[in-house]
């Protein structure tokens, strides 16, 4: 990465679009909560001025689900600093199939809202050996027709990782994280095209809206090399296209009750977004907040599909110009913030002058980074109780919520 060399200015400009990757993806995950699964006009009538705030004054909580978009993406993270900058596939599979039972236990989270494709993969006996086997069973199981948005929500912290590695290393490393749960070539090119993007845009080379293209077509195409020509791996150029080149968020269909969860609705998404932030004046504080505020206001599957886009854009506008009043209000934000900076110095992107031991990042004996057998897996009892306990405070609050209102219409 010679180019992080040219002027001080590259490296802090490298690091802020690294946190805004990482933060940007939270945000949209945090802020999509809100409209969750609602169609587009129960999204209007929840939220009728389209506006958001993660801090005082909070906006009001229409919904009772929580995420595990982030859940995952850090799994892919804290697999990298636990090995001090290695990819290693197996790790992150094995780390995913006990964050299912466990939760993601460095901040102490229960694994709710786990996707029906990631929970059925990781039960299958042959997981833990051969997770793209167990993938793609289920993939033959469902006819070759099974291409959820589980993969894609993941697959952002790749495009920083992989910014050391030649364009089809980076492409290989997107596909193999992917099949790890999602065998479907339509979830292998999403998550291609989201990683090139991102490492294209932290590394200078995505520069105008012609090279987003020039990224998707080259992702396509090497997708397409690498899967024989037989039913099931054929990529449907039509259906492909009227995602990715998508002119309005209208057109994607986002709320389709049915389809929300497709990961081509996830991708157009993000892509769109991404455009849209290309599109403005570089250095635009309010960019992020609308373009994200606009996409979650179309109901479907907001967080995952603000997930994606948040990454993307965040990348573009960086961690600065993300509004102070999500960025302020986000759970474990500091947290995230810390580990994206052990994750620039791991890559080399921030270089720190070592004076004493202690100024030194070593991801092995970092606590937040072991695996739940390294910390000591939770009883049962104790998750069910954990379990128990927050259902409890989900259904009261959701009373307390429902007897408000009530007392309003009087």
């Amino acid at each position: 990465m010679e180019y992080l060399n040219l002027h001080p200015f590259v490296r802090s400009t490298v690091v802020d679009k690294t946190l805004g990757v990482m933060i940007g993806s939270a945000l949209g995950d945090a802020v999509g909560l809100y409209t969750e699964f609602l169609s587009k006009d129960l999204a209007r009538k929840a939220y009728p001025d389209g506006n958001f705030s993660l801090l005082p004054p909070l906006t009001e909580f229409h919904g009772d689900t929580h995420r595990d978009d982030t859940d995952h993406a850090l799994l892919v993270l804290l697999s990298y600093l636990r090995h001090n900058g290695k990819l290693l596939p197996k790790d992150f599979a094995e780390r995913l199939a006990s964050w299912c039972e466990q939760g993601l236990r460095c901040l102490d989270r229960l694994p709710l809202d786990v996707g029906n494709t990631v929970k059925s993969v990781t039960l299958d006996p042959v997981f833990r050996t051969s997770p793209a086997d167990a993938a793609r069973a289920l993939w033959e199981k469902w006819q070759r027709n099974l291409a959820a948005n589980g993969s894609l929500m993941r697959t952002h912290p790749l495009g920083i990782m992989c910014l050391p590695l030649s364009r089809d290393a980076r492409y290989d490393t997107a596909a193999a994280y992917s099949q790890i749960t999602h065998f479907d070539p339509r979830c292998t090119v999403a998550c291609c095209i989201s990683t090139a993007l991102i490492s294209g845009i932290l590394a200078g080379e995505v520069q105008d809206e012609s090279h987003v293209d020039s990224v998707i077509e080259d992702a396509y195409t090497w997708v397409r090399k690498q899967n024989p020509d037989e039913d099931g791996f054929r990529l449907d150029r039509a259906e492909f296209e009227r995602h990715v080149y998508a002119t309005t968020f209208e057109s994607l269909e986002l709320d389709d009750a049915l389809k929300m969860g497709y990961v081509y609705k996830a991708l157009g998404a993000a892509v769109f977004c991404l455009r849209l932030a290309v599109r403005e004046l570089r250095g635009q504080t309010k960019t992020f907040e609308r373009i994200i505020a606009d996409l979650i206001m179309q109901g479907g599957d907001a967080d995952t599909n603000a997930c994606c886009a948040g990454a993307l854009v965040g990348a573009w506008v960086g961690h600065a110009n993300l509004p102070a009043h999500w960025r302020g209000g986000l759970q474990h934000g500091p947290w995230l913030a810390d580990k994206t900076e052990a994750l620039c110095r791991v890559l080399g992107i921030i270089i720190v002058v070592v004076i004493d031991v202690a100024d030194r990042y070593d991801g092995e004996h970092d606590p937040d980074n072991l695996t739940d057998p390294e910390r000591g897996l939770l009883p049962r009892d104790v998750l069910e109780k954990r379990e128990h306990d927050l259902l409890y405070a989900i259904l009261t609050k959701k009373a307390d919520r429902e007897e408000a209102e009530n007392r309003s219409r009087k």
